[in-house]
């Protein structure tokens, strides 16, 4: 199965990683904007930046429109973001999600899969 991109961070750069995700939901909570809210992280690393992003941003969206059930057009409201942006980083996350899934399946049962009758 492989190995979500930060699975291999030092502790340090996890430490860092799992402090600005929680940053951003709490500005976020506070009412703040998803762009105010990340441009208060203080990292160096662009790359890794622009990933801690990308998942707070994913993050957020999971809590809100999936386990609260709130619409796409509301979390956009509330994240003060374009639903077509809320609605792509869905999209990617059910994604990745998906990917995630069948690279488990295979990791257990093989490439070809558990044989049938099918």
């Amino acid at each position: 199965m492989s190995n979500a991109w930060y699975n291999d961070l030092p502790q340090e750069q996890e430490e860092m990683y799992n402090e600005s995700v929680r940053r951003i939901k709490s500005a976020v909570e506070k009412s703040m904007s998803f762009e105010q809210a990340a441009s208060l992280l203080d990292v160096e690393d662009e790359g890794l930046k622009a990933a801690i992003v990308d998942d707070a941003l994913k993050v957020l969206i999971a809590e809100m429109h999936f386990a609260r059930r709130k619409s796409i057009a509301d979390v956009a409201k509330a994240l003060k973001l374009s639903p077509e942006r809320v609605e792509q980083a869905r999209v990617e996350m059910l994604s990745e999600v998906e990917q995630s899934a069948i690279d488990a399946y295979k990791a257990e049962h093989g490439q070809q899969g558990p044989e049938g009758n099918a």
